[in-house]
């Protein structure tokens, strides 16, 4: 990994070219166009959107282009057979019925300009392609009407003119020749299926679909295929959503979204990114750079990748992102402008650091174990907020270990602080803005005692210790398994590393004891009981599958399970001390309260001054 590192005015038209149609045919598939375009979207007086039938698409002003910045084909059998069984019921009852038909096949999403037949596609990748590929197995299958489906899939040039073949379809820059040369071409898909050669992603989705349109459509008999070519051409329609301007053309993909693989923003931005290199320099440097990219992107994998432009936006522009993402990256993110200095001297360093902290994997001589002991427990919390900063922080101070240990324990001490009293989502992003515009200030040593954010003043360390002392279980449910494994990580020894797997929080005290248990006779008072039920000292991590056999058992059997049980005796130090007690009174759990309680205010410095 670190190696990779381093080095829509809408105009639904109806020509006359189509057949003619009851006032209201039946519809089949997904929405009908009229109803694709939510109203809340504020459609630019650029865009349209427009019902196609397949053979205007096909045979009309449409040279589709896959840009560099989609993921590869990716359907897979599953998806192309239910295109397949769909687009077949709906041509057997348009016959039984005796109707006409229309199936909607969803929508595809253009970069295009009007007079300009290239078309970026933005959102429709997977059903173009596999509508070629099924087209490309009926030209197989109907040798008759081999001329007029080749049209659907390529404008034939006039050789003695010197013209090529316009393909209606072109694939990504990676996969363009293949498709081409085994689909688009004719036997080309023959050759595919027979090939031995090993192939990946894309190309091998390309051959299983082939492969299965192919069994399909050649078990069918002659007249049926005729029929679903002819379904194909002059029933099914796609609604095709075009505009002239790429942010507009995302926002619209994402609302609808519906058949197609997610694009993600950071897909716009490559494009937006290495276009610029494009345009300012040449197609060499660009493709030494979309190598980059996508050598950063595969290391990090493609969620953690989009997480890392989120974190970077947020160092920049520190606040609240109130716009997508693709805008305010753009606009914050000042090295947008010079795309180089935006991958070498921003995206390729911060990739490198988010990769370590999203892990806990510091390397280092000195301090890596605290630190990435912080950073474990830090990735344990229900936000992120803390990460731009602590990128930020590493980007500067990596060197200095001492400086990064004492800065994690800092900011894990303000995220609990956050989560144990419940700081609004507004608070915390502006709290670490805060600590971001800090630690870039002029003349900042590194020194995090110097940064008055990660300050907890008096008053911030009772009510940190007040609402830990409360009921942690109910009132903090989403992080109430992380608080309790930092407090067994800060009991134990630190001799052995856990793995946190398949856990879940034992009540010591049951929830509900049973009439005439011992518990009856520990917890005489019912308001006592319900006072520690659900506190710090009564809770223990457990294995699930000690968890259920424990249940509401008396106090003497159950520290027969945690210290015995099914799988021997449990690992955790906190539930060991409660295998040894003697007894479960109010008078002991009020001891154990007050030492753990203890055990937070000396890891974080919580005793008022």
């Amino acid at each position: 990994m670190r190696d990779t590192l381093n080095n829509v005015n809408t105009n639904h038209e109806t020509p006359s070219s189509r057949p003619k149609q009851p006032e209201q045919p039946k519809q089949y598939g997904l929405q009908a166009p009229n109803t694709l375009i939510p109203k809340d979207i504020k459609m630019p007086k650029t865009l349209e959107a427009q019902d196609k039938l397949i053979r205007e698409i096909f045979e009309g002003n449409y040279q589709f282009e896959i840009p560099e910045y989609q993921r590869p084909y990716a359907w897979t059998t599953d998806q192309t057979t239910e295109l397949f069984d769909d687009l077949y019921a709906a041509m057997v009852d348009s016959r039984s019925s005796n109707a006409a038909i229309q199936y909607f096949l969803g929508s595809i999403v253009l970069i295009k300009n009007d007079r300009d037949p290239k078309s970026s596609v933005v959102d429709g990748q997977q059903r173009l392609s596999t509508l070629t590929i099924m087209l490309a197995v009926l030209r197989d299958a109907m040798p008759d009407a081999t001329d007029d489906i080749t049209e659907f899939l390529y404008k034939k040039g006039k050789i003695s003119l010197g013209e090529k073949n316009q393909y209606r379809l072109t694939a990504r820059e990676e996969d363009a020749y293949f498709f081409r040369t085994y689909i688009q071409e004719p036997g080309g898909i023959t050759k595919l299926i027979q090939t031995s050669d090993i192939l990946r992603d894309s190309r091998l989705r390309y051959r299983e679909n082939a492969a299965l349109l192919r069994e399909k459509i050649f078990a069918l008999p002659e007249q049926e295929r005729n029929e679903l070519w002819r379904f194909i051409a002059n029933h099914c329609s796609l609604v095709v959503i075009s505009t002239p301007d790429l942010d507009s053309a995302y926002r619209i993909f994402s609302v609808l979204n519906n058949r197609g693989l997610d694009l993600a923003p950071i897909d716009i931005l490559k494009a937006n990114i290495l276009g610029q290199i494009r345009k300012t320099k040449n197609e060499a440097l660009r493709r030494e750079y979309a190598k980059k990219w996508s050598g950063i992107e595969q290391a990090l994998g493609r969620e953690a990748f989009g997480e890392l432009f989120s974190h970077i936006r947020s160092i920049y522009a520190k606040r609240k992102q109130k716009q997508t993402l693709i805008k305010e990256f753009l606009e914050h993110v000042t090295e947008s402008n010079n795309p180089q200095k935006l991958i070498d001297d921003v995206i390729i360093p911060y990739a490198r650091i988010w990769d370590f902290v999203r892990s806990s994997e510091f390397e280092s001589k000195r301090n890596a174990d605290k630190i990435n002991e912080y950073l474990s427990y830090l990735n344990r919390a229900n936000f992120k907020d803390w990460v731009p900063p602590t990128l930020l922080y590493f980007k500067t101070f990596e060197q200095n270990t001492e400086f990064l240990e004492r800065f994690l324990l800092l900011v894990e001490r303000l995220t609990y602080f956050m989560i144990v009293t419940r700081v609004n989502i507004y608070e915390r992003i502006e709290s670490f803005a805060a600590l971001s515009k800090e630690i870039e200030a002029k003349g900042f040593d590194g020194d995090p005692d110097k940064l008055s954010t990660l300050h907890l003043d008096n008053a911030q360390k009772r009510d940190f210790i007040e609402h830990l002392n409360g009921d942690i279980y109910r009132k903090l449910a989403p992080d109430r398994m992380s608080i309790m494994l930092r407090l067994e990580s800060l009991v134990s020894d630190g001799s052995k590393k856990l793995v946190f797997n398949h856990l879940t929080l034992e009540h010591v005290l049951p929830q509900n004891p049973g009439k005439g248990s011992d518990w009856d006779k520990f917890f005489p008072s019912e308001s006592e009981r319900e006072y520690w039920t659900h506190r710090l000292a009564n809770l223990v991590p457990l294995h699930t599958r000690k968890n259920p056999a424990a249940g509401n058992f008396d106090f003497s059997k159950k520290k027969k399970i945690y210290l015995q049980g099914k799988g021997g005796a449990t690992p955790f130090v906190l539930t060991q001390e409660v295998g040894r007690s003697r007894i479960w009174t109010p008078k002991v759990l009020e001891r154990r309260q007050k030492r753990l309680l203890d055990v937070f205010k000396t890891h974080w410095e919580l005793t008022p001054l």
